[in-house]
């Protein structure tokens, strides 16, 4: 609901809260998923209002950034994940806006190259597109649902490629029919209200939030590595 009413912080809320539930390495391919539906059905609600040139060079740069992507997957220490996407979260949370205007050819294609490679390593990568939409002065709803096309190609492509590589979707089908159910209504609500909230009263709001949730990740990052440091130390006592 809040990225239907302002286009982002739903995935990196959703990304906060899953590794409560969700086993390490299914993370970020859920997320995916539900992500997915949550941005088709946000196009849905709002499709007149998508900017098709932005839409098109961005999802080629998808493309490329997933054959890039894929190749170091496998690299990644899955224990590690919710100390990264912790960082991950604050700084693009709290980083201030780039100043200038972006003038260099094919900018949404490189960023898709970039945004889907990362997803592939940090769930959300979201927020790196965010700026670039705002300095093209699109309005808001033209900014909120182009951006929802946008993720829609970099998710899918993220979940096209953990398929390759062997992630088992099939376990968890029962959570992602009850999370989809509840993208859609967000989606569905989160438009409808979406003219109503005073945009910085929500923007605050919500990376207050954002906040708590990510020093909340790294508190569990950190007791993992302690919990992983106590039995070398056991061995280490002769």
């Amino acid at each position: 609901m809040t990225a239907a009413i302002g286009g982002i912080a739903g995935g990196v809320m959703l990304i906060a809260i899953m590794p409560s539930f969700l086993p390490p390495a299914a993370v970020i391919p859920i997320h995916g998923v539900v992500q997915i539906t949550s941005n088709v059905s946000r196009a849905f609600f709002g499709f007149r209002h998508i900017e098709w040139r932005i839409v098109r060079d961005y999802s080629a740069g998808c493309i490329v950034g997933a054959l890039l992507g894929s190749r170091l997957v496998p690299m990644l220490a899955w224990d590690n994940l919710p100390l990264v996407l912790g960082v991950f979260i604050l700084l693009f949370t709290w980083m201030p806006k780039p100043s200038g205007e972006a003038r260099w050819p094919l900018k949404f294609s490189i960023l898709g190259v970039a945004q889907t490679a990362l997803s592939l390593f940090v769930g959300v990568a979201g927020p790196l597109n965010m700026p670039f939409l705002l300095r093209e002065e699109l309005g808001r709803d033209r900014t909120v649902i182009t951006h929802s096309v946008q993720m829609t190609f970099m998710h899918s492509m993220k979940v096209f490629t953990f398929g390759l590589l062997g992630f088992a979707f099939a376990p968890y089908l029962q959570l992602l029919v009850g999370m989809t159910v509840g993208a859609i209504l967000g989606s569905w609500a989160g438009t409808k209200v979406r003219g109503y909230v005073p945009e910085q009263v929500f923007r605050t709001g919500v990376r207050i939030l954002i906040t708590i949730l990510a020093l909340r990740m790294l508190m569990q990052g950190f007791e993992i590595l302690n919990a992983a440091e106590i039995p070398n130390l056991m061995e280490d006592i002769p």
